[in-house]
């Protein structure tokens, strides 16, 4: 057993993660002096999540699976708190944080990407190459800067599960399911579906060829072996993930992922809209980034004091600072996308070296990955694909639950890396004799090379226009009073400043091919003999080519000295302190100083009408749509909006009181009653909801032989509240209809209500409010919210976790002795 732990391979290993691990830190080097990154999704998240911490705090950690502080009331299933009961989670805080959290982004990705090419039967040095070309394509550093950390996730563990389906289908069964059931446990538990969703497709195309190798080779049965015993334990981890998953899948149906009730077919299972789904499809033209990083005009903040632009507009008599900061703004950018914060840049060393794996690289997995690449592009192009991406969106199943199909980007590199890192292995450890070498090399030198001199040489082939630039020249406009010229000055400039950055970054990658092929001729024509100095060459040049260009994007700058607690990172305004004099149970606040349904602040100290979210409940985005942004004071009325945050005179955030809002619950004295969501949308435009409430047909049963009555006495007054409890009280001489000011989600399923502690139906009204029929008499009503996912998931996800616990550890132990019975047979034939 020591022979097998330490060798010399595994320390090989071992040395290598080290290294990986200054890699990490060092690339997030702020971290050292106790900095931390400051993410623009991550604050606006801990922004959602303040009610939710602040109930955990209060109530010993207990799990609220609602919260009332965006978009009137949704379930926290995807922005806060965790209720899965399941191992991974357990393990989370130990893989997560092995160097504070932004220490080891980076870290995941290599160490995943490490063990999916060494599985591929790849070298260390051309294995720490591709893992570098997996952990620093620049869209993976984006997402760090970006605080998209469930994407970063779910993207580092896709290489770990399909290292470990590779080893099991390399005649290392056992190994290779504990291995991609530990994979998919994590990646699941990363809790971003969509990546899931799209590493299936490498899964099952890896999967199709390698059937087909196990029938042309008369080994069926090894690969039943292997994938039966894969499936096993990766079925085992799903049920790890029951509660997650259940909730997932219910929640989703309901959420804008489940199309809106209000759409021509009436379904509200269809999935997003089309338009809304492809909105950020990658450019075909955009496609060359991959090679030339500023192909498409990069981010923002890619001009300084030497551009066109700054020339220009000095010219034009604007002040020297005024220049630098405006040029800055600039919009360099002409890709399809709506707008991006950086390159998606594979490397042009990689790309090189995938063109010359294409000759080189293992015939077993060439194919398979190469077909994934392709596959993983062309859904990447989206909308821009229409005739392909159109078929998947209309017939695959859930691939129209997903949008900005460009993020599977990542994939198609690690794709591209696997190809590069085989092809260099073969070419490292088998080195080829000139001749049979020459083709390969000058093909492959000629296409990225080519390519790149093309651009440097004559880039006026393309016009550096976007059809957003109508839009700029408008703001332009304005800054300069409508003075043309000068517009048509500072936006020549631009297109100037587009073409030169093209220009550069083309000559960049020119320069890095060259020197890269030069490494690979010498070692090829026998100069250089050492494969140590030539692995350790080509990771040096691929690290400095990636590392530079993501520095443009992620930088020091990006990182603020750590708060002494999370909530420290707000502050709140003039607005803010007026409204929390209210010490009012329960009212919602909308902040117009700004968009509302672009950001998360207000969501920290009250009940916010806005908010943002991809998995916002539907019927509440057809009310924004449709009501709320026409400004439908009806409708703000009976959400309780008791308070606006606007503008003041001297330009910052004032509070203004809406007497007008209906409060928490009040009696109506008439019903509408419609026959589908269309007509009771309709209904809200000219409502009065302090009278009448608008019903669906279907829910009339529920309110039994009530009807709405006249009471001036009565009352209804809420007496406690928590996100997932509430207490009313209520008093009338007269059976009474009340409403809600309270979100319906699956009523009497998860959310529960009684009357007097008995169970009493409640209905949707509003279209989206919740309303019950209440007898005369004194009352004590609740709502509480009580998921059946949740309750019943739990059990699976504890009792299936010691299961895969116990099925991992008897697979190793069977790997390991069958690898214990080799070396002893190796020993007895030796003797």
């Amino acid at each position: 057993m020591k022979k097998l732990i330490f060798n010399k391979s595994n320390l090989n290993h071992l040395f290598v993660a080290v290294f990986f691990a200054l890699l990490s830190v060092g690339f997030m080097s702020p971290i050292l002096s106790g900095k931390s990154l400051l993410q623009s999704d991550t604050y606006q998240m801990r922004a959602v999540q303040s009610e939710i911490r602040k109930f955990s705090i209060e109530n010993n950690n207990e799990y609220t699976g609602w919260t009332n502080s965006m978009f009137g009331g949704m379930p926290t299933y995807f922005v806060g708190g965790d209720y899965s009961e399941g191992i991974f989670v357990k393990l989370q805080p130990y893989i997560y944080y092995l160097f504070t959290q932004d220490g080891t982004f980076i870290f995941l990705y290599l160490i995943g990407a490490y063990l999916l090419l060494i599985s591929l039967g790849v070298g260390v040095f051309p294995a720490i190459m591709g893992a570098i070309g997996y952990a620093f394509f620049s869209y993976n550093i984006l997402i760090i800067e970006a605080g998209h950390l469930a994407k970063v996730y779910a993207l580092a563990f896709v290489p770990l599960m399909l290292s470990g389906l590779i080893w099991g289908f390399r005649d290392k069964p056992w190994l290779g399911a504990a291995i991609f059931s530990l994979g998919l446990g994590l990646e699941l538990n990363a809790n971003h579906f969509q990546i899931t969703y799209y590493s299936a497709f490498i899964i099952i195309i890896l999967s199709i060829f390698e059937v087909v190798r196990a029938i042309r080779n008369k080994k069926l049965g090894n690969f039943i072996l292997a994938s039966g015993l894969c499936l096993t334990l990766g079925l085992l981890v799903i049920g790890t993930n029951t509660s997650r998953l259940w909730t997932s899948n219910d929640y989703a149906k309901y959420t804008m992922r489940g199309g809106s009730e209000l759409s021509d077919n009436g379904s509200s299972t269809k999935g997003l809209e089309k338009d809304y789904a492809f909105e950020w499809s990658y450019g075909k033209l955009e496609s060359f980034s991959f090679l030339i990083p500023n192909f498409s005009g990069g981010g923002s903040g890619e001009l300084d004091k030497n551009s066109e632009s700054f020339k220009a507009l000095t010219s034009l008599g604007v002040d020297f600072e005024q220049a630098q900061q405006f040029v800055k703004s600039l919009p360099t950018y002409w890709g399809d996308q709506q707008f991006v914060s950086g390159t998606t840049y594979s490397g042009a060393i990689l790309l090189f070296l995938f063109l010359l794996g294409l000759f080189y690289a293992n015939e077993r997995y060439k194919l398979p990955f190469l077909v994934s690449g392709v596959l993983c592009l062309f859904i990447s192009w989206g909308g821009n694909l229409g005739l392909f991406n159109n078929l998947l969106f209309d017939y695959l199943p859930y691939f129209n639950k997903f949008r900005a199909v460009s993020m599977i980007l990542t994939l198609f590199q690690l794709c591209v890396v696997a190809i590069a890192a085989m092809g260099l292995h073969t070419i490292i450890t088998n080195k080829p004799i000139w001749s049979d070498f020459k083709k390969p090399f000058l093909v492959s030198l000629g296409i990225a090379g080519g390519l790149c001199l093309i651009f440097a040489v004559v880039p006026g082939i393309f016009n550096f226009t976007s059809t957003k630039d109508a839009q700029f020249k408008e703001v332009l406009g304005q800054s300069f009073g409508n003075n043309q010229t000068a517009v048509n000055q500072v936006y020549n400039a631009l297109l100037a400043d587009r073409e030169s950055l093209m220009s550069s970054d083309a000559i960049r990658s020119l320069i890095l091919i060259l020197v890269t092929a030069l490494v690979l001729w010498l070692y090829v024509k026998n100069t250089l003999k050492n494969t140590t100095i030539v692995g350790a060459l080509v990771v040096i040049l691929v690290l400095f080519d990636l590392w530079s260009v993501d520095k443009r994007y992620l930088t020091k700058d990006d990182f603020q000295k750590k708060p002494d607690a999370i909530d420290n990172l707000f502050s709140p305004t003039a607005a803010d302190q007026q409204i929390l004099q209210d010490k009012s149970l329960s009212y919602r606040v909308i902040d117009v100083s700004s968009s509302p349904f672009t950001n998360s602040l207000t969501s920290v100290y009250h009940k916010s009408i806005g908010g943002y979210s991809a998995a916002k409940l539907s019927r509440f985005n057809d009310l924004i749509e449709q009501q709320i942004s026409k400004n439908n004071m009806g409708v703000l009325n009976m959400l309780n909006t008791k308070y606006f945050i606007v503008k003041g005179q001297d330009g910052n955030p004032t509070s203004q009181l809406n007497p007008a809002a209906l409060g928490n619950a009040w009696f109506v004295s008439d019903l509408k009653v419609v026959s589908g969501a269309k007509e009771e949308m309709k209904a809200l435009d000219s409502l009065n909801p302090a009278k009448t409430l608008v019903v669906e047909k279907a829910f009339l049963t529920d309110l039994g032989n009530t009807k709405p009555a006249s009471d001036p006495t009565g009352s209804i007054t809420l007496t406690s509240y928590s996100p997932k409890h509430l207490e009313y009280n209520f008093e009338s001489e007269k059976d009474q209809i009340v409403v809600f000011s309270e979100v319906y989600y699956k009523g009497n399923v998860d959310w529960v209500s009684t009357i007097d502690g008995k169970p009493a139906k409640h209905i949707r009204g509003n279209y989206l409010l919740r309303a019950m029929a209440v007898p005369a008499g004194k009352h004590k009503i609740e709502f509480t919210f009580d998921p059946v996912s949740i309750k019943v998931g739990q059990k699976y996800d504890r009792n299936t976790s010691i299961a895969w616990v116990v099925l991992v550890f008897g697979s190793l132990f069977m790997h390991f002795r069958e690898i214990g019975k080799k070396e002893e047979t190796k020993d007895n034939s030796k003797n």
